[in-house]
């Protein structure tokens, strides 16, 4: 039970940091997000392993660990994250969040794979109804129902429809981009599963084996990204580099707490909830991130969503369901 505790917080925190985000995409570029955001984690996990004594215990560890989980985050933060924010900026949460998660697919087939997970067939029937959910949530648009003409001038409304007409002119590379995200994020699960399993046997520490991990996987990860980083400084034109550099504070402080909320606690939970309730199962719990993200996102962000999108909600309830039975 307490792995699957631990799924469900880190899917929440997932969720809530990602629509605080989403308040900062006007100003900065989902690298700069992932960046700061992985900063953020590489300090607070260096800091927890030195309050705990459990720092040095890095070295212990064979290099074929470090290179899983090297690898691990490069798929599932530098790759994955990076590309879920870019879907993110163009969809919105929600919907962002219901092509990324078709991850449970690819984690399930790795799973069995390289963990010798067993088959079950409650899992392709979750997958089947999480799959059409998800699918119904990403072609789901915002009705003219969902808009009060009343309160809405004429002109607002026509900039609605060009920017919903932008957006389905991209929805096709964006598409490509949330499963890009799954894929990574399937990769990445695996991979800690089994490292983290492996830092367990090696060095009986526990839970401790959660920060450990982090504590290698973030710093690399910081630097990937600070290289992204440094290559959009150089290469994007002089318009869009000055734009990037007038960050507000309150932006400023939408990414702190965003951060704080989905990487530092957010992180340890996601790794704590592989290693003990395994890969499959928090991918197939993440399904459900959209029921936590509709609420939320609009709570905080206003975005709304067709009774369409509701649909693909249901189902995926429905498919998580199943293989919680």
């Amino acid at each position: 039970m307490t792995g699957e505790l631990f799924a469900i917080f880190a899917v929440v925190t997932f969720v809530v940091s990602n629509i605080l985000f989403r308040k900062t995409e006007h100003e900065a570029s989902p690298s700069f997000i992932n960046f700061f955001r992985t900063g953020i984690g590489t300090l607070t996990f260096i800091i927890i392993a030195l309050i705990f004594e459990v720092f040095f215990h890095i070295f212990l560890l064979p290099w074929t660990i470090w290179f899983i989980l090297i690898l691990s985050f490069v798929f599932g933060q530098v790759i994955a994250d990076t590309s879920y924010f870019k879907t993110q900026k163009e969809l919105g949460t929600a919907k962002a969040l219901s092509i990324s998660m078709t991850f449970p697919l690819f984690t399930f087939i790795l799973s069995m794979i390289f963990l010798n997970y067993p088959f079950d067939i409650r899992i392709i029937i979750s997958i089947l109804l999480i799959g059409v959910g998800v699918v119904i949530i990403a072609k789901s648009k915002v009705n003219l129902e969902d808009v009060n003409v009343s309160n809405v001038d004429q002109s607002s409304i026509s900039k609605d429809f060009s920017n919903l007409e932008i957006k389905s002119q991209t929805f096709s590379p964006v598409i490509i981009f949330g499963l890009i995200a799954s894929l990574g994020w399937a990769i990445g699960a695996v991979l800690i599963d089994y490292a983290l399993n492996e830092i367990d046997s090696i060095l009986q520490i526990e839970a401790y084996s959660s920060i450990i991990g982090n504590v290698i996987r973030f710093p690399f990860s910081f630097l990937i990204l600070a290289l992204m980083i440094w290559r959009e400084e150089h290469i994007q034109t002089n318009i869009e580099s000055s734009h990037r550099k007038n960050k507000s504070n309150q932006m400023w402080w939408w990414l702190i707490i965003g951060s704080i909320i989905g990487t530092s606690l957010g992180a340890f939970l996601y790794t704590e909830a592989v290693r003990t309730a395994g890969a499959t199962f928090i991918a197939i719990l993440a399904s459900a991130s959209p029921l936590f993200a509709l609420p939320l996102d609009y709570l905080i962000n206003g975005e709304k969503i067709s009774k369409k999108g509701f649909l693909g909600v249901i189902l995926t309830i429905a498919g998580v369901i199943v293989i919680l039975l």
